[in-house]
C-alpha cells in the first residue's frame, strides 16, 4: 500500500498511478472508486493509460458527475465511482494505470476541494464489475493513499475561552490547522490586566494569570480580547471574553457535521473530533452522521459512534453531543439527545416505529413521529437547510424534474411537536434561511419557498437558534471547498458538561453564528433569550443588549414580527454594542409575539440569537 504526503496548499497532482495486483482479460469493466465524497466532489477524470508496451488507452465508458451523484445519492455512496474504463487488451499482473484528472469544473465549490482538507487520507483503488450497471466490486489494485497536510503557517488564530484558558492556532493559506511545532507567541494583553503571561507554544493552550467573573458576577466592560504576536510578526486578536450578561459561560461549538460514518463523510469520528478540541477550539462537538430509518448507519453502528464519542467527553474541557441526522425527501433534521443512553434507546426504537412509516409515505417527512420519539427535555430534533431545495442549491434534480430533496414544509405545530422541536438550524454553510425573500445583507441566498424560520415562528413554533456547518469532511465548523467557517451555535450553560450543554439547548438559551466567535447576550426584562414571558398588555418591555463583535459591526438590531423595530446607530469602529431599547409602540401586539435580536459586520459574518415570546398574563 502506497502513501504520497502532500500538502494541501498545492492541490491536487494531475496524475496518479495505480499498479494492478493481478491480471485482467480483454473485455473487462474496470472502475476507478475513491474512498469519500470529498474525492468525487474535488476530481475530473480525463484520462486512463495502461503502462503496456504501447501505452494502451483505456476508453472511459461514464464519468460520475456531482449532478449525477447527486441525483442517485444512495447507490453513488455504494460505489463511490470516480469513472468506469473498458480494457481493450489483456493487461498482465503489475501493469500501471496512469490516471489524469483535473478539479471538477462541475463541482459547486469554486476552490479545489484538496485546498482546504488537511491530514486527510484519500484512497484510490481499481476494480472489476460485471457490466456498467453492476455495482459489485472486487478490488484489483492496492490502495493509493494520498494523504493531505496543512501547509506552511501563514496566520495565527487565538480561542478565548470562560475560564480564561487560550488556545494559539496556527493555520495555513486555506485555513487548515497546522501541526508545526518549536514557535511561540507572546500574549501582549488580556481582559483584566494581569500578570504578564509566559509565551504560549503555538498549537497550545495556556491558562492566562487574570481571573475571569464567576456566575452570577457581571463580565468586566472592556471586551475582554487577548492579543497574541508571534516571533515573526503574526498576530492575532481573540474572541471576547465568553460570558453572558448574568456572567454565565458561553460555549461555542458546532454538531452538524459528518464523518466515515455517513458513507460521504471523508474523516474517521476519532480525527474530527481531535481536530475539534485540539485544533479549532471549539468547547463542544457532536456528530450528525447519516442514519438510515432501520437505526443504522451506511457502514457503521450507533454503538460504536457512542463509544468513541465517550472517550472524548472531559468535562470542563470538552463535550460531545449525541446526534445523528434523518434526511427525507421533504426535510432534514437532526436528533439531539441529552446523553449517549437516551440517544441509543430512540434508535432502537426506529425499526418498528420510524421505518414502517417512512416506507409508507416517502413524500413527507415524519416531523411529528420523530418529535414523539423524543422525551421530553431529554432529546429533539433540529431541522435545517429549511427554506431551499436541491434544484436551487445543487442544480440537481431527479428524472421526473423535482427536486432530489425540497424545502421544509412547517405543518401547524402541535403540542408533541413543541416539545419535540425546540430549535432550528437558521445559518450553515450554504447560507441562512432566516427569511422567504433573499437578503445577501443578512446571508439568506434563496427564498420563497415557505420553509423560512420567520414563517415557523409566524406559524406559531417557538424555536431558538443554531448555526452548524453541514460539511462531510469531518472539519467540524469549517466550510467545505473554500476557506473559512461555516457555522458555530453558542450555548449560555452554567457548566461545560453535556447534560448541562443539552439542557440549555433545550430551555433555548443559544445563539447562531455564521462561523465567527462573536460574543452576544440579551435580556427581555432581565429574561434571557429563548425565554416565553406573560405580562399585562401594559407593561414594559425593556431590552438589554451586548454584542461583542470579531470585526467592527455594520448593523445590530431587534426583529419582531418579521419586521426590524430597532436598527441601532453604529460608528465605523465599533466592534462592542453596549445598549438598551423599549417596545412602547401603542397598539403592539399582545399574543404569541416573538422578538429576537440579530448582529452584521463588516466582513460579512453574522450572529442570531433565540427569541423571547410575549402572552398576556
Amino acid at each position: 500500500m502506497e502513501t504520497i504526503t502532500l500538502s494541501a496548499t498545492d492541490g491536487f497532482p494531475s496524475s496518479l498511478v495505480l499498479t494492478l495486483t493481478q491480471g485482467v482479460p480483454a473485455g473487462s469493466f474496470l472502475r476507478l472508486r475513491a474512498s469519500g465524497v470529498t474525492m468525487l466532489r474535488a476530481l475530473h477524470v480525463t484520462a486512463v493509460t495502461a503502462r503496456c508496451p504501447d501505452r494502451q488507452p483505456l476508453p472511459i465508458l461514464h464519468r460520475f458527475s456531482w449532478p449525477a451523484m447527486q441525483r442517485d445519492w444512495m447507490w453513488h455512496i455504494r460505489t463511490l465511482s470516480l469513472a468506469q474504463v473498458e480494457v481493450p487488451v489483456d493487461l498482465p499482473s503489475g501493469t500501471q494505470l496512469d490516471i489524469h484528472c483535473t478539479p471538477d469544473s462541475q463541482t459547486p465549490d469554486t476552490v479545489d476541494s484538496a485546498t482546504v482538507i488537511a491530514d486527510v487520507t484519500w484512497s484510490l483503488f481499481v476494480g472489476r464489475v460485471g457490466s456498467l450497471e453492476d455495482v459489485e466490486f472486487l478490488p484489483l489494485a492496492a490502495p493509493l493513499h494520498l494523504r493531505f497536510v496543512a501547509g506552511p503557517v501563514d496566520h495565527l488564530e487565538a480561542f478565548l475561552k470562560p475560564d480564561g484558558r487560550l488556545l494559539v492556532a496556527g493555520f495555513d493559506l486555506y485555513g487548515n490547522p497546522s501541526r508545526t511545532r518549536g514557535h511561540t507567541a507572546r500574549v501582549e494583553s488580556t481582559w483584566a490586566g494581569g500578570a504578564p503571561t509566559p509565551p504560549v507554544g503555538v498549537g497550545e493552550t495556556v491558562r492566562l494569570e487574570a481571573v475571569p467573573p464567576q456566575p452570577g458576577e457581571a463580565a468586566p466592560h472592556a471586551g475582554g480580547r487577548v492579543r497574541v504576536v508571534d516571533e515573526t510578526g503574526r498576530s492575532a486578536t481573540s474572541n471576547a471574553l465568553p460570558v453572558a450578561l448574568d456572567g454565565t459561560p458561553i460555549y461555542l461549538g458546532e454538531f452538524h457535521w459528518h464523518t466515515d460514518f455517513s458513507g460521504d463523510g471523508q474523516r474517521t469520528l476519532s480525527a474530527a473530533l481531535t481536530s475539534a478540541r485540539d485544533e479549532l477550539g471549539l468547547d463542544f462537538a457532536g456528530p450528525a452522521d447519516h442514519i438510515l430509518p432501520n437505526g443504522t448507519y451506511m457502514q457503521r453502528l450507533p454503538i460504536e459512534q457512542a463509544e468513541i464519542c465517550r472517550r472524548f467527553d472531559e468535562p470542563g474541557r470538552f463535550c460531545t453531543l449525541p446526534g445523528a441526522e434523518l434526511s427525507g425527501r421533504y426535510g432534514h433534521a437532526n436528533l439531539c439527545a441529552a446523553d449517549w443512553d437516551t440517544f441509543l434507546t430512540i434508535v432502537k426504537r426506529f425499526p418498528h416505529e420510524l421505518q414502517p412509516l417512512w416506507r409508507k409515505m416517502p413524500d413527507l417527512y415524519p416531523l411529528e413521529v420523530l418529535a414523539a420519539l423524543c422525551p421530553a427535555g431529554k432529546a429533539m430534533i433540529i431541522p435545517h437547510h429549511t427554506n431551499i431545495d436541491s434544484a436551487v442549491a445543487e442544480g440537481v434534480v431527479r428524472d421526473d424534474g423535482r427536486p432530489y430533496w425540497c424545502a421544509l414544509h412547517w405543518p401547524p405545530p402541535t403540542p408533541v411537536l413543541q416539545q419535540g422541536l425546540r430549535l432550528a438550524e437558521i445559518v450553515q454553510q450554504r447560507g441562512a434561511f432566516e427569511t422567504e425573500a433573499p437578503d445577501p445583507d443578512w446571508r439568506v441566498a434563496w427564498g420563497g419557498f415557505g420553509g423560512s424560520i420567520r414563517t415557523a415562528l409566524l406559524r406559531g413554533y417557538r424555536i431558538g437558534f443554531t448555526g452548524g456547518s453541514d460539511n462531510h469532511t469531518g472539519w467540524p465548523s469549517r466550510a467545505t471547498g473554500r476557506a473559512g467557517y461555516g457555522g458555530l451555535t453558542a450555548i449560555q450553560a452554567p457548566v461545560l458538561e453535556g447534560p448541562a450543554l443539552f439542557d440549555a439547548l433545550y430551555r433555548r438559551r443559544c445563539y447562531a453564528t455564521s462561523g465567527a466567535r462573536i460574543i452576544a447576550d440579551a435580556t427581555l426584562n432581565d429574561q434571557p433569550i429563548g425565554s416565553e414571558l406573560r405580562l399585562p398588555p401594559g407593561a414594559r418591555r425593556d431590552f438589554r443588549l451586548r454584542i461583542q463583535g470579531t470585526a467592527p459591526l455594520a448593523a445590530v438590531q431587534i426583529v419582531s414580527m418579521g419586521v426590524v423595530l430597532a436598527d441601532f446607530p453604529l460608528s465605523s469602529d465599533t466592534w462592542d454594542l453596549d445598549t438598551t431599547w423599549s417596545d412602547d409602540r401603542p397598539g403592539r401586539p399582545l399574543q404569541d409575539v416573538y422578538y429576537y435580536v440579530r448582529a452584521r459586520q463588516t466582513d460579512g459574518h453574522c450572529a442570531w440569537l433565540s427569541p423571547w415570546w410575549v402572552d398576556p398574563a
